[in-house]
């Protein structure tokens, strides 16, 4: 079910937040994440439906979740159904007794990742992460991404609609908040214990977020899922699989709002862009609201600085770097955002 989910504003403090899970899927091997029904690499399991008969689909197999290079590094990719049912769901054990562990008053669970969502195609299969309950039947905080639109919802379970259920909230009027093609976003979402509250972040998104207050009741989470499922509706039916990557997952306990580093004095996305990203070179950033920047800092994946500039330009030639992952931070008199960068 789909609602359109009001905007509210949220004060950012500073928190010191613990880390419950995190994964870059570096270490694990190019191939199969899972070979049966025990756990596969780095611990983690893959189960794979082609839904209840009768069904359409046909195409649930291991190799529905594999590590592949994306970008220079390594990334999960998922395969969806191919049919009218059908789901994946990729997980690893330990966040609900990371979360038990946590540090008192640490009451919000906090998660990011980035996908790309690849090509636009005619597959009504939904992607994303989300946190469940330990009965599995509640989705206490999520993100999914339509692959025939690119749009992207909040999932939660909420008291919110006509009835108390998983809902699939729409972020904005139609056509809603659509990711790039074929281009990495970094999502987060989080959910209060305490309050029940929900909230997302990512492109296109206010820094501080989109929230349903009260949203879902009381629980406790205990598991973190990248999940596909078929998509479409009775009218709509999905007859075709789609295919996205996932990579740089991190899951969190905190007090108070830490999403995609807002409480670090983060520069507002909507008036700092990129592009293009991935690039095959040049690299154009733009400053839509004339931001000064005092300075830009690019960095590898092993933290090694590659390039510094100090005072603003509105290119980076970036030509001569190796194929792979960069990490650029620009700095402004008043805040300070590192970005993702791939060179292809």
């Amino acid at each position: 079910m789909k609602k359109t989910l009001l905007f509210t504003l949220l004060v950012a403090t500073f928190v010191s937040a613990q880390t419950l899970q995190t994964e870059d899927f570096n270490t694990l091997t190019l191939g199969n994440v899972a070979t049966s029904t025990a756990a596969g690499q780095g611990g983690w399991y893959l189960a794979a439906s082609n839904g209840t008969a009768p069904t359409t689909s046909t195409n649930a197999a291991y190799t529905n979740a594999q590590i592949v290079t994306s970008g220079g590094s390594n990334a999960l990719q998922v395969v969806g159904p191919n049919g009218d049912k059908g789901s994946r769901f990729i997980w690893k054990d330990g966040v609900n007794t990371a979360w038990a562990a946590r540090t008192t008053g640490n009451n919000i669970i906090e998660i990011e990742a980035d996908i790309n969502p690849g090509a636009l195609s005619t597959s009504q299969n939904l992607m994303g992460v989300y946190v469940y309950d330990s009965t599995y039947t509640k989705v206490l905080a999520g993100f999914a991404v339509n692959a025939s639109t690119g749009e992207l919802y909040l999932v939660c379970y909420s008291t919110s609609g006509t009835t108390t259920a998983n809902y699939s909230w729409r972020l904005a009027a139609a056509p809603g908040i659509i990711l790039p093609a074929s281009q990495v976003s970094r999502i987060g979402v989080s959910y209060n214990k305490t309050t029940g509250q929900v909230r997302i972040k990512g492109p296109g998104i206010a820094t501080t977020g989109l929230a349903l207050t009260g949203a879902a009741i009381a629980t406790d989470p205990f598991e973190v899922d990248v999940i596909a499922v078929a998509g479409g509706t009775t009218t709509a039916v999905n007859t075709a699989a789609a295919t996205m990557v996932f990579d740089n997952i991190t899951v969190k306990a905190t007090a108070a709002d830490s999403l995609l580093g807002i409480n670090s004095f983060n520069v507002d996305p909507t008036y700092v862009s990129l592009f293009p990203n991935p690039t095959t070179g040049i690299l154009h950033i733009d400053t839509a609201n004339n931001a000064e920047v005092k300075s830009m800092q690019l960095v590898d994946v092993n933290g090694r600085v590659i390039k510094i500039v100090n005072g603003f330009t509105a290119q980076l030639d970036l030509t001569t770097l190796s194929n792979g992952v960069y990490m650029l931070t620009i700095e402004t008199a008043t805040a300070k955002e590192t970005k993702k960068i791939i060179k292809n």
